[in-house]
C-alpha cells in the first residue's frame, strides 16, 4: 500500500517513530486510524511471526469502523475470530476493552489504541503494555496511541503535560512533544505529534471542510476541541438551539387555514422523585405551519393518576395523535392505556441507532431535536410557553466518534446539576409524529382526481 507523506509533518513523524510510548493526537479528517493501522501492518510485515493488538473501547466501534477501516485500506478480510493472519504468521488481532482482560498471558511485539481517549483513565494502557514482551528480532515493541484531545485527560498528562516542545506548524497546529526517562542503559521515550484537521485539508473533500467551517458556529466547542485540537476545551458539548432561533419562534403568528387543525400530543412519564411529568401538544394550522396549544406538568403522582391524566388531557385537547415516552416506568400507562380500547397511543423509545439505520443522528431523541430546530429555523412553528422555551435553551449534543450527532442525555444533565427538560422532551415526542402526519396526508392528497399536474407540483413544493 503507497501513502504520500511530507517529510516533516505529523504524518510522516508519527509513522517512523521509532519511540516506545508514539501518541498521534490531532483533529478529526487527519487520517489518525490509517496511520495507525499502517504502523502496525507495516510492523507486522518486517517482523515476522509478531502478535499485534488493536484495541477499540466498543465493540460496535470497533466492528463498525476500525475493522472495516483496515480491511478497506489493505484489501484484506478479517476472520470471524476478529483475526487477521499474514503470510510470514505474523498476527494482528482486534479486540474491544471487555476482552483484554484475558489476554493476561500473552505476548505481544506491536500494540494500538483507538480513540483513546474514550477510555477514561491509563488502566487499559497499562494492562497492555505489560505484555509487549515478544522476542520477535525488533529493537523496540512499541504500544502506539491515537487521540482526540479531550482536555487535560491522561493522554495530555503522560504525553504532554512538562514535555519539551518543537513547534513545526503553528497554523495548524502540528506540535513534536517527547518525554524521556533514561532506565541505565535503556532510554523509554513518550513522543506525541499533534496536529488540526487543517493540517489534512488537501486530502479532504470540500464540502467536509465547508461543514468544519460552519461548525464554528453551530458548534463552537466541538470545533476547538475536535477540529482545532484544543486541550484546554473541557465541555464538548454544544447548544442545540441559539437564544436568536428561540426568541424567533416566540414570536410567530399563524393564521389557522381551513381544512387543517390535527392536533399532536407527546407525553414524558416522571422517572425521577423530583421529576414531573409532562404534556405538550401542537396543532397543525397550515401544510408546514404548527402552533403549541397545550402545556402542563404534575409530579408526585402515581401511575393510576398519571394514566388517567393522560386519556383527560387527551379527550379535554381533541388530540389525534398520542405518544407517551415507553422508556422506563412509561411502559406501565402505555399498555393500560391500549388494553381493551379500539384506539392505541403509540410508544417512544429512545434506542441506539447503528451508523447503518441512521448516518446523521445516534438515537430517536436526537433525530427529532433536530426535526424541531429545522422547523424554527425554517419559521414553521410557533412556542408560546416560556418555561417550554427556557428548557429547549438547556439542551445540548456532541458529536459521536464517527461523526453522527448525539443529546446529553437527561440523566447526565441531573448530575451536571441542569433541571430535567420534561416539557422539551414531550414536544420532541409529538414532533416525531409530524412525519406520519405529512405522508398520509400526502397519499391523501394524491388520492384526489379534482387536482391537476400543476396542483402537484405546488404541493411538491409545500403549498396546497
Amino acid at each position: 500500500m503507497e501513502i504520500k507523506v511530507r517529510r516533516g509533518d505529523y504524518q510522516h513523524l508519527f509513522l517512523l517513530s521509532q519511540s516506545k510510548f508514539p501518541c498521534l493526537k490531532a483533529g478529526i479528517g487527519s487520517g489518525k486510524t490509517l496511520l495507525l493501522l499502517l504502523k502496525i501492518f507495516d510492523y507486522c510485515e518486517r517482523y515476522p511471526n509478531t502478535t499485534a493488538l488493536i484495541v477499540r473501547k466498543e465493540f460496535t466501534d470497533l466492528k463498525d469502523s476500525t475493522m472495516r477501516d483496515f480491511e478497506k485500506y489493505f484489501g484484506v478480510a478479517v476472520g470471524t475470530d476478529k483475526d487477521y493472519i499474514f503470510a510470514n504468521s505474523s498476527k494482528i488481532m482486534f479486540r474491544h476493552a471487555g476482552e483484554i482482560e484475558v489476554l493476561k498471558n500473552i505476548n505481544l511485539g506491536i500494540a494500538g489504541i483507538e480513540q483513546a481517549e474514550e477510555f477514561e483513565d491509563e488502566t487499559q494502557f497499562n494492562f497492555i503494555r505489560d505484555r509487549l514482551r515478544q522476542q520477535n528480532g525488533a529493537d523496540v515493541r512499541p504500544l502506539c496511541i491515537i487521540a482526540n484531545a479531550n482536555g487535560h485527560n491522561w493522554i495530555w498528562k503522560l504525553w504532554i503535560s512538562g514535555a519539551e516542545a518543537c513547534t513545526i506548524d503553528d497554523v495548524t497546529g502540528q506540535f513534536h512533544y517527547k518525554k524521556e526517562f533514561n532506565l541505565g542503559d535503556e532510554k523509554i521515550v513518550y513522543e506525541c505529534i499533534t496536529a488540526n484537521t487543517w493540517a489534512n485539508e488537501k486530502n479532504l473533500p470540500k464540502d467536509f471542510l465547508a461543514d468544519c467551517r460552519q461548525k464554528e458556529i453551530d458548534a463552537p466547542n466541538h470545533y476547538k476541541q475536535y477540529i482545532l485540537n484544543y486541550d484546554d476545551v473541557t465541555d464538548d458539548d454544544d447548544f442545540v438551539f441559539t437564544y436568536q432561533e428561540l426568541n424567533g419562534a416566540r414570536k410567530n403568528d399563524f393564521l389557522h387555514c381551513e381544512g387543517y387543525g390535527l392536533r399532536l400530543a407527546g407525553f414524558d412519564i416522571a422517572r425521577y422523585g423530583n421529576d414531573k411529568s409532562a404534556c405538550v401538544a401542537i396543532e397543525q394550522l397550515g401544510a408546514l405551519r404548527w402552533e403549541v396549544i397545550h402545556v402542563e406538568q404534575w409530579e408526585h403522582k402515581d401511575l393510576d393518576y398519571t394514566t388517567g391524566r393522560i386519556l383527560s388531557i387527551a379527550r379535554e385537547i381533541n388530540s389525534e395523535g398520542n405518544i407517551i415516552d415507553e422508556d422506563g416506568i412509561g411502559s406501565g400507562p402505555l399498555d393500560t392505556i391500549n388494553k381493551g380500547r379500539g384506539y392505541e397511543y403509540k410508544g417512544f423509545r429512545n434506542i441506539q441507532y447503528s451508523y447503518e439505520e441512521n448516518k446523521d443522528y445516534g438515537n430517536p431523541r436526537t433525530a427529532n431535536v433536530f426535526k424541531l430546530k429545522e422547523l424554527i429555523s425554517k419559521g414553521h412553528i410557533s412556542l408560546i410557553d416560556e418555561q417550554l422555551i427556557q428548557e429547549l435553551g438547556t439542551l445540548k449534543f456532541r458529536y459521536m466518534n464517527d461523526g453522527r450527532r448525539i443529546l446529553i442525555s437527561k440523566e447526565q444533565m441531573r448530575k451536571d446539576g441542569v433541571k430535567s427538560p420534561n416539557l422539551a422532551d414531550a414536544l420532541l415526542m409529538a414532533i416525531s409524529l409530524i412525519g406520519e402526519v405529512k405522508e398520509q396526508q400526502l397519499n391523501q392528497y394524491y388520492r384526489q382526481p379534482q387536482y391537476s399536474k400543476e396542483d402537484n407540483l405546488f404541493q411538491l413544493g409545500g403549498i396546497r
